[in-house]
């Protein structure tokens, strides 16, 4: 952690400011703030900000950070690498690793851990995290030892994303999973092993005893949780700094991140104090008629979250049996269950698919983002689905951050 050290006059109008790594949090007192914000120290300060990359919280400024989702399936690893390493050159702050062993739709799935350690040496600037892990594939130990030793390769620039796991991951392979027991256990575990404390650990999922790391993060490691139901959103509010679901609607979000700062108010903390962050889908194109073609192949991810299609007003004609509460959780990829998924698909119209997802021209991109933004959202995290991929990048690098990071 260090201070800037600002002239006598600045210093004159401010209580403190102070930059840790990855984190900046400014106290300006609001006499001074107007003036400060026009000298050439603020401007100074703004760019120090995004050039490291640090998320800067303050009353007055909480510019958007655009993450890019490396998400499988993949032509080949090569192809998964060559796109994360692009993101850094294209300007985004994030590049986010989905953590599957299997994958919807199917095809060529590389571990993401495996991934991201290979980006994070072969990159400077960009932020490496997990969209998401569990702790029921890897116990607290082994990810406390992997975001431990590579925030030693890419200082500053790490952080842990991780969620209650998904069925299509788990029940084939036979592994235990008690989703949030594991959940809320596995992220105290963590956080006490990165202290370098031994300690002992007697929980319903988890049991440690003399429990050490012989690594320690270079820095704070943030915890961002992937949480989609109320209990999760409260945790995620109680333990961790960041909350990253997916499948949201500006309406959704801004109701549902009411959990999160319940969570923050129980554990004696502020919600500016928690990255609000969103992954989502985003299809863009010239005019936005074939943007739109291609949402629609990816309509059943709205499917998964039928109830948070309910919450945004929506009524889809679906059978009784289907999973109201987050589908990807119980979703496995054999016959059945996939027959079911892709027969409800059919049910989401392109109303729904322009409320949840990014779809359309730049300019109806641009606005719809705009609203994610007065609903909260200060990280939007993109699952590039094109329909040309390369534009849609080129309208995020070149129109999309800057206007976004300028604000």
């Amino acid at each position: 952690m260090g201070t800037i050290s600002l002239p006598p006059a600045t210093m004159n109008g401010m209580r403190k400011v102070i930059i840790k790594r990855r984190v900046c949090l400014g106290f300006i007192s609001s006499t001074r703030l107007d003036s400060f914000m026009k000298s050439d120290d603020w401007g100074l300060l703004k760019n120090l900000v995004k050039k490291a990359n640090y998320l800067f919280i303050e009353d007055r400024l909480n510019y958007m950070r655009f993450g890019n989702i490396v998400s499988p399936p993949f032509s080949s690893v090569e192809r998964a690498l060559k796109i994360a390493l692009q993101s850094e050159e294209l300007g985004f702050h994030s590049i986010v690793f989905p953590d599957h062993t299997l994958m919807v739709p199917p095809g060529l799935t590389p571990n993401a851990l495996a991934l991201m350690s290979a980006v994070a040496v072969k990159t400077q600037r960009i932020l490496l995290g997990t969209g998401v892990t569990d702790f029921a594939r890897y116990h607290p130990s082994v990810i406390a030892q992997f975001f431990a030793t590579i925030s030693h390769l890419a200082p500053s620039r790490v952080f842990l994303g991780i969620g209650a796991g998904e069925a299509m991951n788990i029940k084939p392979f036979g592994i235990s999973w008690k989703k949030f027991k594991m959940l809320k256990e596995g992220i105290e575990i963590t956080k006490k092993l990165w202290s370098g404390e031994t300690f002992s650990y007697e929980g319903e999922a988890f049991r440690l005893k003399d429990a050490f790391l012989q690594i320690t993060p270079q820095q704070p490691i943030p915890i961002y949780l992937g949480a989609n139901g109320r209990k999760t959103r409260e945790l995620a509010g109680m333990l961790c700094d960041g909350w990253m679901p997916i499948l949201e609607t500006p309406k959704t979000y801004r109701e549902n991140l009411k959990d999160v700062a319940r969570g923050a108010e129980k554990a004696n903390r502020s919600l500016k104090e928690i990255d609000t962050a969103l992954q989502i889908y985003t299809a863009i194109d010239e005019n936005g008629d074939e943007a739109m073609k291609r949402a629609k192949q990816y309509a059943g991810a709205v499917v998964s979250a039928i109830e948070k299609v309910e919450q945004a007003g929506y009524a889809l004609e679906i059978p009784e049996d289907f999973p109201k509460k987050f589908y990807f959780e119980n979703l496995l990829l054999n016959d059945e269950s996939l027959a079911k998924f892709a027969e409800c698909s059919l049910k989401v119209n392109e109303e729904i698919i322009s409320d949840f997802f990014i779809v359309g021209s730049v300019e109806e991109a641009i606005s719809k983002i705009e609203e994610f933004e007065r609903a909260g959202v200060r990280h939007l995290m993109i699952i590039n689905i094109g329909p040309d991929p390369k534009f849609v990048n080129r309208v995020y690098a070149e129109r999309i951050i800057p206007s976004f990071s300028e604000k």
